[in-house]
């Protein structure tokens, strides 16, 4: 019963690298966080007081999401090789690289963000990050 608990906890983690890898690539090539705009739209209101970002926020939106989106698609994609082999054979280190990462990302994007007044991207992506985790870090007793 632990044993298929534990895969089911892999392939959840296999699955959730391989769908933010795909996002991340998202970014990189639509210059976008989103397709519906909602993103883009919560940043024009917190920043600008309008519903859409002026031209050039959005250029260098789009210029700046081309690195950044690439280089979290390449996380990703770490991620899952992690899970993959460490994670799934039960090798702690596994289980600390992924937590460990996870948790400085969590933490410093969330302090960057109460700091320059992004409330709207703790609520939109720090939150539901978090939230896709959480499974995660119970799965630290399969580990010895």
């Amino acid at each position: 019963m632990a044993k298929e608990r534990f895969s089911f906890w892999v392939k959840y983690l296999k699955a959730i690298s391989i769908f933010f890898a795909l996002m991340s690539t998202m970014w990189a090539i639509l210059g976008s966080f989103d397709p519906l705009g909602i993103y883009d739209q919560a940043f024009a209101e917190n920043y600008w007081n309008t519903n859409i970002l002026p031209a050039d926020a959005a250029l260098t939106k789009k210029v700046l999401l081309a690195p950044l989106g690439a280089t979290s698609a390449g996380f990703f994609i770490l991620q899952w090789f992690i899970a993959k082999y460490a994670y799934a054979e039960k090798q702690l280190w596994g289980f600390n690289a992924i937590v460990s990462a996870f948790l400085l990302w969590f933490f410093l994007d969330t302090v960057m963000c109460l700091f320059n007044g992004a409330y709207f991207n703790i609520i939109i992506a720090n939150i539901p990050a978090l939230l896709t985790m959480i499974p995660i870090f119970f799965t630290r007793k399969y580990f010895n």
